[in-house]
């Protein structure tokens, strides 16, 4: 959107109009989301409007160039520092309690049915509207353990299971799993170092660095996740020697049969399907790493230990993120801080006339003010 544009004439407006043309590609793409003619709906099928984060992100991009700039003398003074944009909140997880799933599955069997009754729609799959990101309560949704364990039993004998895993109790990015090495995998100490991670770069896998500095640090495993690794390090030969010559040797952990990487993207799309085809309600392939922070939290780690699984480059994006706790811990934590103050008497529990005492039970204890010592006469 700046192509073109000289350094020294880089002016704040200039730089607005990049997000003013966001703006209007974000109202183009909801204006053909509801057009009532299907050509145009499926026009912008897989296109998302960019939010508000996003456009701090690039926003960021163009200050550092700029900063880089200014540093060169070649402008004096950052035109994206004068830019004001709307503030992006870090989204907090959401978990799919038993009404929120119920709600979820009416709301679900509603559209199903009113996209396949309508002859104007395409031919369009259970699973994606399954998928569709406006019937859930939040962008953030996080599975409980006893829905995560119904998914992780569901594909046990999946051949991708120790990725699943791997994401779901260590909170491994997307690009980490995909990008993980053998050579970086100690299963006798116990540790993964994250240092690759693979994105889609023009529709193309690349391998890159971490996303953080903080990123470049060794992941604790525990010894279920070994043995689930040892049982697919032994998976992967078989498939290595029954492919023999055609097999592609990257030293990824994780690969398709023939050896070739994964692509992040089809990932997740296949991580949906998983989760789908297990009758659970639907979260991202990255809800997963969400969970893995809140089970962290359940399991009575503070928020420094589970910041340091994260590998996050600050305590307070963890703490940022995951104030929502699984509603079993949110009542855990209330129970005691009820308990640590002592009662002479159980609201909770009936009273004689089946209702909460009509005197304060503080003051009907104190001797009245008749009879205390100050006014009360000597006995002749």
């Amino acid at each position: 959107m700046l192509d073109g544009v000289r350094l020294d004439k880089l002016f704040a407006p200039v730089v607005e109009r990049v997000f003013e043309r966001i703006d209007e590609k974000n109202a183009a793409i909801l204006a053909a989301r509801a057009s009532d003619d299907p050509a145009v709906r499926a026009s912008v099928r897989g296109k998302r409007i960019t939010g508000p984060a996003t456009k701090q992100r690039i926003k960021a991009t163009i200050r550092t160039v700029l900063a880089d700039a200014e540093r060169e003398h070649l402008v004096t003074f950052n035109a994206a520092a004068l830019v004001a944009l709307e503030s992006a909140p870090r989204p907090k997880g959401v978990v799919w309690t038993r009404s929120r799933v119920a709600a979820f599955n009416e709301a679900f069997q509603a559209r199903l049915a009113a996209v396949r009754a309508d002859p104007n729609e395409p031919p369009t799959s259970a699973v994606k509207v399954w998928a569709i990101t406006d019937l859930r309560p939040s962008p953030v949704m996080v599975w409980t353990p006893a829905q995560l364990g119904a998914f992780l039993d569901h594909i046990a004998g999946d051949r991708l299971y120790a990725l699943f895993h791997l994401v779901a109790f260590r909170g491994l990015r997307r690009g980490e799993a995909c990008g993980a090495r053998w050579v970086d995998l100690d299963l006798d100490d116990g540790v993964l170092w994250v240092k690759k991670q693979l994105t889609i770069v023009d529709r193309e896998v690349k391998e890159g660095q971490p996303k953080t500095q903080s990123s470049d640090a060794p992941v604790a495993l525990d010894r279920a996740t070994l043995d689930v690794l040892r049982l697919h390090r032994k998976r992967q030969k078989e498939e290595k020697l029954a492919w023999g010559g055609s097999w592609t040797e990257t030293g990824r952990i994780f690969t398709q049969e023939d050896g070739t990487e994964l692509k992040p993207s089809w990932v997740s799309e296949y991580f949906e399907r998983l989760a789908f085809s297990a009758g659970l309600p639907p979260i991202r392939l990255h809800d997963l790493r969400h969970g893995a922070a809140t089970l962290s939290l359940a399991a009575g780690n503070d928020m420094k230990t589970t910041s340091a699984m994260l590998r996050h480059s600050s305590l307070a994006i963890t703490s940022d993120t995951y104030t929502n706790v699984l509603p079993e811990l949110a009542r855990e934590a209330a129970e005691a801080s009820v308990s640590l103050v002592p009662r002479a008497v159980a609201v909770g529990e009936p009273s004689e006339t089946e209702g909460l005492p009509s005197v304060s039970p503080i003051r009907s204890a104190r001797p009245s003010d008749s009879g205390s010592p100050r006014n009360r006469r000597p006995k002749p």
